[in-house]
């Protein structure tokens, strides 16, 4: 059977198509047969004040598709040239494939997808800003004479 399954948690909240739905007491599990509708569970979700990198960015908007919050036209056009722009900086390097791989699912409509992949992405965003940011000041130079 195709469509999504989706266990859960006692009292876990998620969204199904921007309407926020709570598990009960117990775990539980629901089947969604029909692909067109959009889940996202609110422990995946971003809130506003932690975008604050490019690819948490890319994230968020996938995301506010996913809750409804922005339609798929827009939002899916902001999503794509967020991403391109991720791209340009990740050429050649180990991330590469992964963005690619979110382009791909973002022009297919496949914006969980896009959230999964570039869940995978952001602890080594993290990891990059912080090393950036760990750098020591390079001397300046000066001229002489």
């Amino acid at each position: 059977m195709s469509g999504l399954v989706l266990s859960l948690k006692a009292d876990e909240k998620f969204l199904v198509n921007g309407a926020l739905v709570q598990n009960g007491s117990k775990r539980g599990q629901i089947r969604l047969p029909d692909n067109s509708v959009n889940v996202l569970r609110l422990s995946d979700c971003l809130h506003p004040d932690e975008v604050n990198t490019p690819v948490r960015r890319a994230y968020y908007l996938a995301q506010l598709i996913l809750s409804g919050d922005t339609s798929q036209a827009k939002g899916g056009i902001d999503l794509l040239a967020c991403l391109s722009d991720i791209g340009k900086v990740f050429t050649n390097t180990s991330l590469e494939e992964q963005i690619t791989k979110a382009v791909r699912d973002a022009r297919r409509g496949r914006f969980y997808s896009v959230l999964v992949t570039l869940k995978r992405v952001l602890p080594i965003e993290q990891k990059m800003l912080a090393h950036t940011h760990n750098q020591p000041p390079k001397p300046h130079l000066q001229k002489t004479g």
